[in-house]
């Protein structure tokens, strides 16, 4: 073999059907690469929303659990019954409703999403917002003065104007008797002058003790892209504001001082012993090639199966109301 056909020989490279095939081998493991690649990033995406849920669903249970607890702390002592306007819930004057209040289905277009709860708790505000009247001290008629009221640095600490208190309420210092009232009209001081929304049945005096009131809602928002858990303190009245994201449902029992259960107080105006609260949450997002086949029986209010591609999660718990019926 001469030189000449000896370099044709060893020149000789890849036939256009050896590309194609190594091309194609290629592209499989490319592409089995890519769907592994693919499948543990959707999975990670996945468990990673199920936390964010679950994380929601603890910290809205935590929220709801601590508030439940304190209804009825310092407030437990109304003997009867007084006018008073609670005006974010319905808009007309009404006699004062009870220490735990709910709304069963409430009606979707005000903000609340269609057919959950609504739950309202009352409670003496316990950030040292509370005293002794002082020698100075009077509170009767619709008329509160505040001069030498005994707690932390003095008057400024209680003044119902500076913080923004709405509500309030007046106990005997034997306990005998307590008034709820709300704030219509204040001024600074000292003294320090507050017209109460109706007047007081008792005369309090020196001794006797006066608490701010927390009224404390949580509703579901009226979101269908992101439904979260809102709390209100009409105490404050600092807002609505998210206590966790993508709560899907808000249902409540009430256990009564008879031993019934019921889902909606409405027109009643019982002791409430213990509360069973039902969260829904749901995922942010959706899952592709997802399809949740389960049904939410929670509450008075079941959930057909939703058939979208979320994930849920339901967390249940009973609350016993421990200042209540004491």
């Amino acid at each position: 073999m001469n030189k000449k056909n000896q370099k044709r020989l060893t020149d000789k490279g890849f036939t256009l059907a050896e590309l194609m095939v190594a091309m194609a081998i290629s592209l499989v493991v490319m592409g089995a690469i890519f769907l592994t690649f693919k499948s543990q990033q959707d999975s990670y995406i996945i468990q990673d929303q199920i936390s964010a849920m679950q994380q929601n669903l603890r910290a809205a249970m935590y929220m709801l659990t601590r508030d439940i607890q304190m209804a009825g702390y310092y407030t437990n002592f109304d003997a009867d019954q007084f006018t008073m306007d609670w005006d974010d819930l319905d808009g007309d004057t009404e006699p004062i409703r009870p220490l735990i209040f709910g709304q069963n289905n409430v009606p979707g277009g005000s903000g609340v999403k269609n057919g959950t709860d609504e739950i309202v708790i009352v409670k003496a505000s316990s950030i040292s917002n509370f005293g002794a009247l002082g020698l100075n001290d009077s509170a009767a008629g619709n008329t509160i003065t505040l001069i030498d009221l005994d707690v932390g640095d003095g008057a400024n600490e209680i003044d119902l104007n500076d913080d923004d208190k709405r509500f309030g309420v007046m106990v005997k210092q034997n306990l005998s008797r307590a008034e709820f009232f709300e704030i219509t009209q204040g001024s600074g001081g000292p003294p320090f002058s507050t017209t109460a929304g109706s007047s007081f049945t008792e005369t309090y005096e020196p001794g006797d003790l006066i608490y701010k009131v927390d009224v404390i809602i949580y509703r579901i928002d009226e979101n269908a892209t992101n439904p979260g858990l809102r709390r209100r303190n009409l105490g404050s009245d600092n807002g609505y504001w998210v206590v966790a994201e993508n709560i899907d449902n808000l249902q409540f029992r009430y256990l009564l001082n008879d031993g019934t259960w019921t889902n909606n107080l409405a027109g009643q105006v019982p002791n409430v012993r213990a509360v069973e609260v039902s969260l829904l949450a749901r995922t942010a997002n959706t899952n592709r090639g997802y399809t949740d086949p389960n049904s939410y029986n929670i509450g008075d209010n079941p959930d057909p199966t939703p058939n979208d591609a979320y994930r849920r999660k339901l967390l249940c718990s009973i609350v016993k109301t421990r200042n209540i019926g004491l």
